[in-house]
């Protein structure tokens, strides 16, 4: 196997180079399209499903306005006598706090508003429904946060808690849906802002009320909502909702709908014992119905909504255990797709086999598994962006990879068949001047030849081995100019002069089949650095054949041209011409026309092919410019390295 240079190896990494940039480049503009987005909401969804539910912390109850609620009450809405009740059988339990998710912002009936505005102040409501019919419940103490929310529409407007009950609690919090686009509620905005007012979110409300000093107001700074707490020493409880992503928090799923405990509201109203189970407890009173439209889907939902009471319930217990998703930053999402880059690339470029496709499995292994360990630990990767770059650039580098390896093996192939061709080519022509040696040798061993046929035959053998050696020296040649074995010994070459010692040289040649050979009128003469052996046989070559295939009695013209920054050699012979196929075969190696075979010229084939190779060494070339039936012309391009001056030519 060939061993790589440098100068070969260059070119391959720096083009696997350009294409891992190339691939991180596709990557990240494709990482920020709406299809990403997508497909990371899917991979978010997917890790909450295969983390499974969590238990929950034992601080938080719903009392559900459930099925079972309405099918004993009546239909949504309940009567706010109904819902005083409940509120004071809660407060009676001594709750830490009672969050209300219900919209209390249009008036009913006055006695079941003014009933639920003294619940709500923490007076004395009359319960129908002990068993002496008559007896009235203490209030209790507990705080008691209402809900609002904007109204459907484009006039949207903030459906605030009439003035009686908002004068009696302790806060009012928004809570506002603001799922994906794909319906998913995966975020709260913990501030909302409409009409020149801003609510916080009914459990950051919840939180602040029952944690912080005299109620105090939430601070806050560009990465974060402070809240200072009841313990001094504690310092504030800090919450990681930066002002960029408009205050905007990841909810932290305990699990699916039903986690966390609940207590139906006609269950509570009907068995005063249950209310046991709400000291010191966080209660979200709200419908869970599943005829009411308060539902969403989250990252759990399986065909089904998720009550809004229990997706707050879930913000709540995100905010309470500080157990919080957070967001990783732009520029480290895109060092982690450059790192994937890279490494991938590596791996195509560098490795192969078994090892190379191990490695590239791990590879991506480790972009699916990473993200999902980092959001075990709190990180909310985009999935996407890591998969992304692993796939663009296994796109790139293992397609051009493939066609490395393709064009290897068509190269493999090309030089096996030519390998056949040239030994039998070589095989061919070798016959004939091994065939007269053999034969004249055999004639002189057994037979007794006089002097006269003795070197007849000598002088055969002779011609024949030089034959054979100038066939073997040619075929080598071109072998070593096609590896570029062959140095080149580069003199400042005038090729003027050197046009016309060729054509003297061939001059008797020609003059055996009655052929002129013409030079350019104006011969310019142009110095080139130039290995002169070399570039003598190559003219020599083409004149030689010019000679060889013209008709008697024609002429051929050796012309030399002066374009810009290169020499051009043109040698235009009589003859037949040569077809499109010919064109296209004439530079082969031992290729000879039909025309040529039976012209009766002797010949290898090799001529031609060693001229180009002898131009493509020098950085020109050779080409031919042909028709049927009106001769070819072969142009040598050498390039100039020094200046061109004008002079006479001359005809021979």
């Amino acid at each position: 196997m060939r061993s790589w240079t440098p100068k070969r190896a260059l070119p391959e990494r720096l083009s696997y180079s350009l294409l891992a940039g190339f691939s991180l480049l596709a990557a990240v503009l494709v990482g920020w399209t709406g299809y990403a987005t997508r497909i990371n909401q899917n991979f978010y969804d997917l890790f909450f499903r295969q983390r499974g539910p969590r238990p929950p912390a034992d601080q938080i109850v719903i009392i559900s306005i459930d099925d079972a609620t309405l099918a004993e009450y009546g239909s949504l809405p309940l009567s706010r006598s109904l819902v005083a009740r409940g509120i004071e059988r809660i407060r009676q339990a001594e709750p830490r706090l009672v969050a209300v998710d219900l919209l209390l912002a249009e008036a009913s009936a006055p006695p079941a508003d003014h009933d639920l505005e003294k619940a709500l102040a923490g007076e004395e409501v009359w319960d129908a429904g002990q068993p002496t019919g008559s007896i009235r419940q203490p209030h209790g103490s507990a705080p008691v946060v209402l809900s609002t929310a904007l109204a459907a529409g484009s006039a949207a407007r903030w459906l605030d808690p009439l003035p009686q009950f908002a004068q009696h609690v302790a806060a009012t919090g928004h809570v506002h849906a603001d799922p994906d686009s794909d319906g998913v509620s995966r975020q709260v905005l913990l501030a909302k802002q409409a009409h020149q007012r801003r609510y916080w979110a009914l459990a950051l409300e919840c939180l602040r009320v029952e944690r912080s000093q005299l109620h105090s107001p939430i601070t806050e700074t560009d990465a974060a909502l402070e809240i200072p707490l009841v313990q001094v020493s504690a310092g504030d409880l800090r919450v990681p909702a930066t002002a960029a992503r408009q205050r905007a928090l990841w909810i932290n799923y305990a699990g699916p709908e039903g986690t966390f405990p609940r207590i139906g509201f006609a269950e509570l109203l009907r068995d005063p014992s249950r209310s046991r189970d709400l000291k010191d407890k966080f209660v979200l009173v709200g419908v869970t119905a599943q005829a009411a439209g308060d539902r969403l889907f989250t990252p759990f939902s399986a065909g089904a909504g998720m009550a809004g009471v229990e997706i707050h319930a879930n913000i709540l217990h995100t905010l309470l255990l500080e157990d919080y998703l957070l967001p990783v930053g732009e520029v480290e999402v895109v060092l982690a797709m450059a790192a994937v880059v890279v490494a991938t690339a590596a791996v195509v470029a560098g490795m192969r086999g078994v090892f190379q496709i191990a490695l590239l499995a791990g590879i991506g292994l480790a972009v699916l598994a990473i993200p999902y360990g980092l959001f075990r630990m709190g990180q909310v990767w985009p999935a996407v962006s890591l998969v992304l770059p692993y796939g663009t650039t296994l796109l790139f580098c293992g397609t051009y990879q493939q066609l490395r390896v393709r064009r290897k093996l068509a190269d493999a192939e090309f030089r096996q068949q030519r390998s056949r061709q040239q030994f039998q080519m070589v095989a061919h022509e070798m016959r004939t001047p091994l065939t007269a040696i053999q034969g004249s040798s055999e004639l002189l061993v057994r037979y007794a030849l006089d002097e006269s046929k003795r070197e007849q035959m000598l002088r055969l053998i002779r011609e024949e081995s030089e034959r054979l050696g100038k066939m073997v020296e040619r075929f080598l040649n071109v072998e070593k100019l096609a590896a570029g074995q062959l140095e080149l010994r580069l003199a400042t070459v005038e090729l003027s002069a050197l046009l016309q010692q060729v054509a003297e040289r061939l001059q008797p040649t020609a003059e055996r089949k009655r052929i002129r050979v013409l030079l350019g009128e104006l011969m310019p003469k142009i110095a080139v650095e130039a290995d002169a052996d070399l570039l003598e046989f190559a003219v020599s070559n083409l004149l030689t054949n010019a000679i060889k295939y013209s008709p008697a009695g024609s002429c051929v013209t050796l012309e030399l041209e002066a374009a810009p920054g290169q020499a051009q050699i043109h040698v235009a012979d009589s003859g037949a011409g040569l077809s499109a196929e010919q064109q296209r075969r004439i530079f082969d190696p031992f290729y000879r026309t039909e025309e040529a075979q039976h012209s009766g010229e002797s010949g290898f084939g090799l001529g031609l092919a060693i001229a180009r190779e002898i131009a493509l060494k020098h950085g020109g070339d050779l080409t031919v410019e042909t028709q049927t039936g009106s001769g070819t012309r072969f142009t040598l391009t050498i390039p100039a390295r020094s200046s061109v001056r004008i002079g006479s030519g001359s005809t021979s």
